[in-house]
């Protein structure tokens, strides 16, 4: 995690590129030979008609592809990824960003092009002499030689996939970069979100507070928990903005609230387990900075929340999601009609923050201070969001994708695809 949590300089650029066959290839030949036995096994003993497998699950891919069974591949990627290398005019390696703005300026356009044709060979290197050469190895040894690996590289990203598979990704034209060219193997499902109960069943206590006000929501996903020096930057923000609407006294945002999810980091002046623990030592600093807003309830800053985050989202009375860019808390955001600020921290997460951006629903809040936040540039980004002269057509806008991406809308898209291809299973028997 330390590896992609980088500032997006040269060096650190070049240490993700390294490692990027790690992401497609985890396991070592061992645990992937023994996965791949369970798979072989489970698929024996229950006789699938059909087998959905997670496109990054490489030892069911390499079995779906060995056993010739009817599969179909459903990936957590966007169109991004597979489209990349059909466009024309070599629009991979110089249109699209890694870290980049889109479009990507022209002085940054020679360097765009070095990382991409860097990641391509290396991931193409990785299979002649890396971590894909010695798990091919071991698996022509202990599985026969006729097992040949499939990881998702071979599901488009570098090479089209098998014939006639149908690989299913959660977004659709309309939402992702622009492109001349669109794999056929692909079915754009639209953002796939899980069902969630409302917040009342879930939390009564939270939506009666949620009914006084708008309010703004900060959940960062799992991944991030933040030191004294991080919450501090984010409570300066919010001083900031709360501030500003009390001072612009504008009825539309009377009553303002925020609920911060805030999982933390222990350090030497804590608990062993900070959430355990009030904010004392190091973070009285932040506790300090919303004081006033705290003690009126105002403002909640949590370690956990019970209710699921699209259950918060759907209440109706979230006005902002601050999130990081993970696909499930930008699609959840999106499908509620809510505009974001996004605090990118890797790859594919500045990709939603673009995406945020160019749809015009959101703004990227740290692009200059990767890979974590500074007070000035968020607050930059809250206000906008909030209150500047786009924010009202930003938040006619999230209405608008709302309307066109309802929340069933994608899964339904995927269920079809999967009983469609079951049917056929039936048919041929």
């Amino acid at each position: 995690m330390n590896t992609w949590v980088t500032k997006p300089t040269i060096g650190n650029m070049l240490r993700i590129i390294f490692n990027i066959p790690a992401f497609s290839l985890p396991w070592s030949p061992e645990e992937f030979v023994e996965i791949y036995r369970d798979i072989e096994h489970l698929a024996n003993e229950i006789r699938p008609d059909v087998i959905v497998t997670e496109a990054f699950f490489a030892p069911a891919v390499t079995f779906c592809y060995q056993a010739q069974t009817r599969w179909i591949a459903l990936a957590p990627n966007t169109i991004k990824e597979f489209a990349l290398p059909i466009q024309p005019k070599m629009a991979m390696f110089w249109k699209y960003p890694i870290s980049f703005p889109y479009p990507v300026p022209w002085h940054l356009m020679p360097l765009n092009v070095l990382y991409n044709a860097l990641t391509a060979v290396r991931i193409l290197t990785s299979w002649k002499w890396g971590r894909y050469h010695r798990t091919s190895t071991l698996v022509a040894r202990e599985l026969g030689p006729d097992v040949e690996v499939l990881t998702i590289n071979q599901l488009g990203l570098l090479t089209a996939p098998p014939e006639g598979l149908r690989i299913l990704v959660a977004i659709s034209t309309d939402i992702d970069f622009p492109f001349e060219v669109v794999p056929e193997y692909i079915t754009p499902c639209g953002p796939i979100t899980r069902a969630a109960p409302q917040l009342a069943s879930e939390d009564p206590e939270l939506a009666t507070w949620l009914g006084r006000g708008p309010t703004i929501y900060m959940n960062l996903g799992t991944h991030h928990q933040y030191d004294a020096a991080l919450a501090r930057e984010v409570a300066l923000s919010f001083r900031r903005l709360l501030a500003l609407v009390a001072q612009n006294n504008t009825g539309q945002w009377q009553g303002l609230q925020v609920l911060w999810k805030m999982p933390r980091k222990s350090s030497q002046c804590d608990d062993k387990d900070p959430a355990t623990s009030d904010y004392n030592g190091p973070w009285t600093e932040a506790k300090k900075i919303l004081g006033p807003e705290l003690d009126k309830d105002r403002v909640r800053i949590v370690d956990w929340i019970t209710a699921e985050p699209k259950s918060i989202l759907e209440s109706g009375h979230i006005v902002m999601s601050v999130n990081h860019g993970g696909a499930n808390s930008f699609y959840e955001s999106m499908c509620s009609g809510i505009p974001q600020v996004i605090l990118a921290s890797w790859a594919d997460c500045f990709d939603f923050a673009q995406r945020a951006e160019i749809l015009g629903v959101g703004k990227w809040a740290n692009r200059k201070s990767l890979p974590f936040w500074e007070h000035n540039e968020l607050s930059a980004a809250l206000e906008t969001v909030l209150l500047g002269p786009e924010s009202e057509q930003m938040r006619q806008k999230a209405q608008e994708l709302r309307k066109r991406h309802p929340e069933a809308a994608g899964r339904d898209i995927a269920a079809k695809e999967i009983i469609d291809l079951l049917s056929k299973a039936e048919e041929e028997s």
